[in-house]
């Protein structure tokens, strides 16, 4: 009997180990299956690895991917900095050895197994062009190189974009910006979620583990620019150059390499895809590098209801949003014609996903022709209940002042939206990213709540939503901040868009602005741009306060360099309705093609 049960047993064990040596052996055609993508045309290569040396004699390590065959091939050059993302790469050049290309795999400086030391995006203009000087001298490509990768894999392709090879036919860079002020800072508010926690991770060599600790105690600890040594291990003036720069005409963003990098959507000659989503951290400048695209007429551009990782918020199920931020489809697609001459499926253009009506939308140019409809705050009832101010059609005739108290070491929680990483990263205790349902956040007392009533009809937004509040404070400088957000009919309210903005650098001002406590100020917001169909039978409500925490720091209500402060004052704030007042959130209705 018991040798029968050991019969038995090895052989489910064999039969399990069979079945596991198949599904690996067989995995890139399972992702093909899944994905839908047309029948391989190559078989499984080889591999090699080889040290690519850089112009000051640092060696990069680099993994080169063949199909099977003969070349020479089109080739896909990516750059990482991530050393647990060795396998997911890899896994991408494998598939594309399977579709005919060869695919180049290379650690950046001072990360995996590259020589030199890490210090984000400084070394990667120049270490980028040494490395497609090296490729494009080698025999097993043809002429036609690409580079593709999300985050910091596609940081490193704008690094080069405006200095690139001729062999170099396109690019494909999602979720990355070359406006490295604004991913850090929205008018001199620091993004906690997304760069404080990437920092924890990455401060030198590798990617530091069981860091969610010390990102949280990071986030409360002041003064702020002391705690790369207290948490982080070592000090970092790259990570003290960041958060000692509130000014986008501070020194550090004016070096020549700041320069350049923000240059290069202007600079670049060749067509690229872009994907982006509406809850990424970078979308909002993101969607300022399309704008300023200079191959825009030739590019494409994909806009998801996706977070940096491409996945959607908890309270809007988006079952037709699929492909996250890989779009093998469109990759192969793209490559296809770029590299390789073949037929263009989706050729240039920008595709977004209406948020609401959960469709995508295929246009020439975005956003569409729209019409701007303006709500007023009014100046009836008690904004310190949800549902009790309005917002109106016509500025009200009545002139009001609502003050409320914000403490910064009683910061509004971060609820939904863009802008945020942490949710990432286990142990992280991040904000839920996205579309959230708000429960009963607006009940708070440093929550003012202004109110539509029920829309008889549908409205169909598309662009910025612009925001503008006449405020005053008793301290000389503090923040304000604006979320908008959709009650549906059954009362589940779910998050917009939002904004925040300080009074030192208000309406978007590039240099410190003196202000004097008690003075009344007019700011404007602008709301990172969306595609939103508000449902008939539903509410708008705009929410103002003055803290987003931890998505951006909780604001001391002091003036000077934030990250220096090494205290806290509460403030009292007063937000002005009516005559004298510009207090309005204002929509961008798309207009009905005719």
């Amino acid at each position: 009997m018991v040798k029968r049960i050991l019969r038995i047993s090895l052989g489910l064990v064999s039969a399990i180990i069979v079945l596991g040596v198949s599904g690996w052996l067989a995995r890139y055609e399972l992702i093909r299956i899944y994905e839908g993508l047309p029948s391989f045309s190559h078989g499984a290569g080889v591999s090699r690895d080889e040290r690519v040396e850089m112009r000051d004699g640092i060696e990069l390590a680099t993994t080169i991917y063949q199909p099977a065959g003969s070349g020479p091939w089109p080739t896909v050059l990516i750059r990482n900095p991530y050393d647990r993302f060795d396998i997911v790469v890899g896994s991408w050049c494998q598939l594309l050895n399977r579709y005919g290309y060869a695919c180049a795999y290379q650690d950046v400086r001072g990360q995996g197994e590259s020589e030199g030391i890490w210090e984000p995006l400084i070394n990667e203009r120049e270490d980028g062009i040494d490395a497609l000087a090296w490729l494009t001298d080698q025999e097993f490509q043809n002429g036609n190189i690409g580079m593709m990768g999300p985050s910091y894999l596609a940081a490193v392709q704008w690094a080069v974009a405006g200095d690139l090879p001729p062999e170099v036919k396109t690019l494909i860079p999602a979720v990355f910006t070359t406006k490295s002020y604004e991913t850090l800072y929205s008018d001199g508010m620091f993004r906690y979620e997304a760069l404080t926690a990437w920092v924890a991770v990455m401060p030198s060599r590798g990617m530091r583990q069981g860091a969610g600790e010390a990102y949280r105690k990071a986030i409360h600890h002041l003064p702020h620019n002391e705690v790369d040594e207290l948490y982080f291990g070592a000090q970092l003036p790259w990570y003290r150059d960041w958060v000692s720069s509130p000014a986008e005409t501070d020194p550090y963003w004016q070096l020549e390499e700041n320069k350049i990098y923000r240059s290069n959507p202007e600079r670049i000659k060749v067509p690229i895809l872009m994907i982006g989503g509406w809850y990424d951290v970078f979308f909002g400048p993101q969607f300022e590098d399309w704008e300023n695209l200079a191959t825009q007429s030739k590019s494409r551009f994909v806009i998801g209801p996706w977070t940096h990782i491409g996945e959607s918020g908890e309270a809007i199920d988006t079952p037709n949003a699929t492909g996250g931020l890989t779009q093998w489809k469109l990759v192969l697609d793209w490559l296809g014609h770029h590299l390789k001459g073949e037929a263009l499926v989706n050729g240039p253009g920008i595709a977004t996903y209406s948020m609401g009506d959960n469709q995508w939308v295929e246009r020439r140019e975005w956003p569409p022709k729209t019409t701007p409809l303006r709500l007023y705050l009014g100046s009836d009832g008690d904004a310190h209940r949800c549902d009790g101010a309005k917002l109106v059609s016509e500025a009200p005739a009545k002139a009001r002042a609502v003050e409320f108290e914000f403490d910064p070491l009683n910061p509004v929680p971060t609820r939904g939206g863009s802008g945020m990483l942490a949710f990432i990263l286990p142990g992280f205790d991040g904000a839920p990213p996205a579309n959230v349902l708000q429960g009963n956040l607006c009940e708070r007392s440093d929550i003012l709540s202004y109110t539509s009533d029920v829309l008889a009809w549908p409205l169909h937004l598309a662009g910025k939503i612009k925001v503008g509040l006449t405020v005053a404070s008793d301290a000389p400088d503090t923040a304000f901040t604006a979320k908008l957000v959709e009650i549906f009919a059954d009362g589940r309210a779910i998050n917009i868009r939002d904004g925040i903005t300080t009074l030192a650098y208000r309406n978007t001002s590039k240099s410190r602005k003196d202000y004097a406590p008690g003075t009344r100020v007019e700011l404007e917001l602008e709301l990172w741009p969306i595609e939103w169909k508000v449902t008939s039978g539903s509410r708008l409500r705009l929410d103002v306060s003055s803290s987003d925490f931890p998505k951006f720091h909780a604001h001391p209500n002091r003036a000077g360099i934030w990250s220096a402060q090494t205290g806290v004052t509460t403030a009292v704030q007063t937000l002005y309705t009516g005559p004298g007042a510009t207090s309005f959130v204002e929509l961008p209705m798309v207009v009905p093609e005719s």
